[in-house]
């Protein structure tokens, strides 16, 4: 018992120090606000706390402060907001001089992709069995995967139900696909290229997408049935060229894309060209390149809203990030996520197995899911970019002479887009710094100068002044706060109440205008005189610094100690 009564003493003991320890930080805290408050460089604060002035003069100031930090707010806010959305500005680059342009990849992707003689053939020699009516009913499910995507496996998976899986399963969907395909010289019969004449199969290289299988002049990979590979050096155009154009006549009904050699070709496209059979199409073209400075890599993805090329490193397209390809891989991780495997028109990804005709009920499934753009928010366009719009475009039917697309440049691109930074960190850190030393005479030392009151220096006097500060709480808790004075005059200086008046202003009496003679008059203006001296000194001479009403002994202490009262 003894040792649970000293035990629980010692907890209490503790508590009361604690307790003890706060109220005096307390009263710590009280007394810096007050020196702050008397010795801050910010405007007008020292009126608020300053001992003596009148209530009212000191709502006045806090009002004029308040009003002041509240607009510094607004308008530091408002830059903020400003720095967040639009801190870049895109102007025409003058020190631009160009020696070649890249020709624009160029992508004829046929109606029919598929040759049916050469798929019955190796339906007939392998599923089939050489089995004719088989071969019959088979032939059309590897003529839909040379052109599947999300809106036809459907149908796809439906064409698949009678052909036996194990049959299947010795090639891969993309391997079928491969040995349907019609190939490059029944697509494409002549091309010219800069106005000279081209083999069509040595430039146009096949390439597998959302779009089934198409062929492309200047594309940055091309397809096989195993991998997506990189292609040769890109085509360039020189000024000085004879024809700065490309002409190519399709065999058959075709559908032609236009974009950037930089982009990855995928459903993001849409065709500009539908070309049927004796037309001849005529396309003009403008090419707009933009490119983004250095230095607004300061800023981060959201502000400036474009990645650069060497910025994000992505996985299934590790050589350049572009918009295209970040838009790509993101439907397939989510093909992936979803279905557990790559569709087979995507690029072949070494870890992981590609779709089969059992998956498509899951991609057809989840459809929506994977092409749903608002998942792939995290792709932002490229830092340099380059579109090619197109000017203008003319169509002639029946011209079965000279029938064919001719792409070619309206003129000699000139012009190149810069972006760069308008309003970077240094610019939001002078317009905070003006705008808060315009209001407030705040700076960053103002803030070191708050953090060192209220921290290190509360706490130094709470250690070193413990006694002190003790004392006067306990003090302060036995005697009343002092009377509110409300009127609007200055106390009497220095000295006590109790002593002689040596008030810098003089109390002059009205003079007795009945009981008046001569000589007093005569004594009255000589102390007018006086008076008019003496007040003239003042001006030259030190003034006495106020007591501000803490003169009477009885106040004696709280003059002494006013400054750690609230």
């Amino acid at each position: 018992m003894p040792y649970e009564k000293k035990e629980h003493t010692a907890v209490m003991t503790s508590r009361q120090r604690l307790i003890e320890t706060l109220v005096i930080f307390r009263r710590s805290l009280i007394y810096q606000t007050k020196e702050f408050f008397q010795n801050s460089t910010l405007h007008g604060v020292r009126y608020i706390a300053e001992t003596g002035r009148p209530i009212g003069e000191k709502f006045m100031w806090f009002c004029f402060t308040s009003i002041g930090a509240v607009t510094a707010l607004v308008i530091i806010m408002s830059l903020w907001e400003k720095f967040q959305t639009n801190p870049t500005i895109t102007g025409l680059d003058t020190d631009f001089h160009n020696q070649n342009v890249v020709f624009p990849t160029t992508v004829v992707c046929p109606e029919t992709a598929y040759d049916h003689g050469k798929a019955y053939e190796e339906v007939y020699k392998s599923l089939a069995n050489y089995d004719a009516d088989k071969a019959q009913q088979i032939t059309p499910f590897l003529n839909q995967l040379t052109s599947l995507n999300f809106d036809n496996i459907r149908e796809a998976g439906v064409l698949a139900e009678g052909i036996p899986a194990e049959l299947l399963a010795e090639h891969t969907l993309r391997d079928w696909a491969f040995r349907a395909q019609t190939p490059c010289e029944n697509t494409l019969n002549s091309c010219k290229y800069r106005d000279e004449d081209i083999v069509c199969c040595d430039h146009f290289q096949p390439i597998y997408t959302e779009h089934g299988f198409c062929y492309a002049f200047n594309s940055r990979f091309m397809s096989t049935a195993t991998e997506d590979s990189k292609t040769g050096p890109p085509h360039d155009l020189y000024e000085t060229d004879k024809k700065w154009a490309l002409f190519f006549l399709p065999n058959s009904t075709s559908r032609i894309f236009i974009f950037s050699n930089e982009e990855y070709f995928g459903s993001d496209f849409n065709a500009q060209i539908d070309w049927t059979d004796d037309q001849l199409v005529e396309v003009r073209i403008s090419k707009k390149n933009t490119y983004t400075t250095d230095d607004a890599r300061q800023l981060s993805i959201g502000q400036r809203k474009c990645i650069f090329s060497d910025e994000v490193k992505l996985n299934y397209f590790p050589d350049a990030y572009t918009f295209s390809s970040c838009m790509k891989q993101c439907r397939m991780t989510k093909a992936i996520k979803l279905c557990k495997c790559n569709p087979s028109f995507y690029k072949p990804i070494s870890n992981v197995p590609m779709c089969a005709v059992k998956d498509f009920a899951c991609l057809n499934e989840y459809k929506l899911n994977i092409t749903n753009i608002k998942d792939c928010l995290q792709c932002e366009l490229s830092c340099s970019k380059t579109v090619f719009n197109i000017d203008k475009l003319m169509k002639f039917m029946d011209r079965a002479e000279a029938s064919g697309v001719l792409v070619e440049f309206l003129t000699w691109p000139i012009i190149r887009y810069k972006r760069e930074v308008l309003f970077g960190w240094v610019d939001l850190l002078v317009s905070f710094g003006g705008i808060a030393s315009l209001f407030l005479g705040f700076s960053l030392l103002s803030g070191v100068e708050i953090i060192y009151y209220f921290t290190l220096r509360a706490c130094c006097m709470v250690y070193k002044n413990r006694q002190e500060l003790y004392e006067i709480e306990q003090r302060i808790r036995h005697e009343p706060p002092p009377a509110i004075d409300l009127q609007l005059k200055l106390k009497s200086h220095s000295k006590p109440a109790n002593s002689q008046t040596s008030s810098a202003v003089l109390q002059v009496q009205p003079a007795d205008t009945q009981n008046v003679d001569l000589y007093s008059l005569s004594r009255q203006r000589k102390s007018e005189k006086d008076y008019l001296n003496y007040s003239k000194s003042l001006y030259r001479t030190p003034k006495v610094l106020p007591d501000h009403g803490y003169a009477s002994s009885k106040d004696k202490w709280q003059f002494d100690h006013g400054q750690y009262l609230p």
